[in-house]
């Protein structure tokens, strides 16, 4: 009797032991699923969640990445600009989701799709393996049924390899921060110009309608769920768009397939009346010849960058729906929100505090230093004429003394402000290694955001090779 029941016992207890570790397996996917970190890894997504509204926000894969200066459209309607474009292999449910988290009423969103996202049936594995690990700001999801769906498709390895990536993220954050708000500060708004070799091996044509040439010329099931998400959007904010692909190379509307796509291009237009879903222009005015070819067949160089916007612009500014929107933003009130937008970024600090005496390195994740150049070994040099450096403080028991560690590049007269009060000013040499300011430590501001300014009389190139125009090397500050 007690042989037959020690083997049901074991079994009893091994079905438990499984059911309990896919519990706890299931609860620590959710968990890291949903832990938001504070500071993205990836630079748009950075500004979708800290920019303030009104905002141009343009999403797609990669053909708006390298063909829209988002800078140039800031500039023309007096609105920040955010370029979210990443992969067309990425899913647009999980980009309409994203908007709908983080889209504001008075922004205006243009959605310049590739070819495959009209017909595409599922997600690609490259993107779905991700999504909790490196591109964790995509972690969305509409029941927890698909995000059930989700982790049973994960490969247990990868889902691990994916949470260890967070976990090390999420320590190391803060330092994006000083990069993300110097970016900003110089008008980056994530439109890009670098390139990649060329070794693509199909045709423009193959390349771009891939989807449609396997799948045939029609819309997918999984376009038109999406575009009853994005329909759900339009009840957050009204100003949603949809805009044909840029394409470049020969031969990539081909006559041989121009009545199929002809008759595409109007199945299209026709299903997204029926949502009240405006796309503008026209395909074949997107297609570039192969002499402004960058990288792909969806990246054109920058020269055809400023055609396109160009384009762009007249084309926004001839649909008096859309014009309309930007006919009373002025110039004043765009100034505003970038100063709004700038200060939201500052105020993170808020949640690492410096004290008295703690030192704030050249490196500091504590600090954001605006104005300086990267970080090197031991270093960090100002640039230009003066520099900036953020930071939150909280501590009371303080005489008002600044010192500063740092070396200069050549005769400097430097002066110091705190907080727009002026410190102090001192003649130095590339021999001083340390300057000591005393101050009222009344102009501090405890639990808030402090701002020391450095400003130099002798900014200079230091050689031939190095172009920058440098004055201090910082190594570390402190206050006491």
């Amino acid at each position: 009797m007690n042989r037959i029941k020690k083997p049901k016992q074991f079994v009893i207890a091994t079905i438990l032991l499984i059911i309990l570790s896919c519990i706890f397996y299931c609860f620590i996917y959710f968990y890291m699923g949903k832990q938001r970190i504070i500071i993205s890894n990836w630079y748009p997504q950075f500004l979708l969640e800290y920019t303030k509204n009104p905002r141009i926000i343009i999403d797609s894969g990669s053909n708006s990445l390298y063909s829209l200066d988002s800078y140039k459209l800031e500039q023309e309607f007096n609105t920040q600009t955010i370029v979210l474009a990443d992969n067309a292999g990425f899913s647009l449910t999980k980009k309409l989701l994203r908007l709908e988290k983080y889209a504001r009423k008075d922004d205006v969103i243009f959605l310049p799709l590739e070819w495959q996202y009209y017909t595409r049936e599922k997600e690609t594995s490259y993107f779905t393996d991700r999504v909790l690990g490196s591109l964790n700001y995509y972690y969305f999801y509409d029941s927890y049924l698909e995000e059930l769906k989700a982790m049973a498709n994960s490969p247990f390895l990868h889902t691990i390899k994916n949470i260890r990536y967070k976990r090390r993220l999420k320590r190391k954050q803060y330092k994006y921060l000083t990069g993300y708000v110097n970016k900003f500060i110089q008008n980056e708004r994530g439109t890009r110009n670098n390139t990649l070799p060329f070794t693509i091996k199909k045709t423009c044509e193959q390349y771009i309608l891939k989807e449609q040439l396997k799948n045939g010329f029609k819309l997918s099931e999984k376009f038109k769920k999406d575009m009853k998400i994005l329909q759900r959007l339009k009840t957050k904010t009204k100003n949603i768009f949809l805009v044909w692909p840029t394409v470049v190379g020969n031969n990539c509307y081909s006559k041989k397939n121009k009545a199929n796509l002809d008759k595409f291009i109007m199945d299209i237009k026709k299903y997204l009346q029926q949502y009240n879903i405006k796309i503008l222009g026209n395909p074949y005015d997107n297609w570039f010849p192969i002499k402004d070819i960058l990288d792909t067949y969806y990246h054109i160089a920058p020269s055809a960058m400023k055609i396109r916007t160009k384009n762009f612009i007249q084309l926004v500014k001839e649909d008096s729906e859309i014009n309309n929107v930007f006919m009373g933003r002025t110039n004043a009130a765009y100034t505003k929100a970038l100063q709004e937008s700038k200060n939201n970024m500052l105020n993170l600090l808020n949640k690492r505090m410096c004290l008295a005496k703690e030192k704030i390195t050249f490196k500091s994740s504590k600090a954001i230093f605006e104005g300086w150049s990267h970080a090197e070994k031991r270093i960090r040099w100002s640039l230009n004429d003066d520099a900036y450096i953020h930071f939150s403080f909280n501590s009371k028991d303080i005489q008002g003394i600044l010192n500063v560690n740092m070396h200069t590049l050549g005769k400097q007269e430097i002066s110091v402000s705190i907080n727009n009060k002026f410190v102090g000013k001192q003649t130095v040499d590339e021999k001083t290694k340390k300057m000591r300011y005393t101050f009222n430590p009344n102009i501090l501001n405890q639990k808030k955001i402090n701002t020391i300014k450095f400003e130099f009389s002798n900014p200079h190139a230091p050689n031939g090779k190095d172009k920058r125009v440098l004055a201090m090397a910082l190594k570390s500050l402190s206050i006491q």
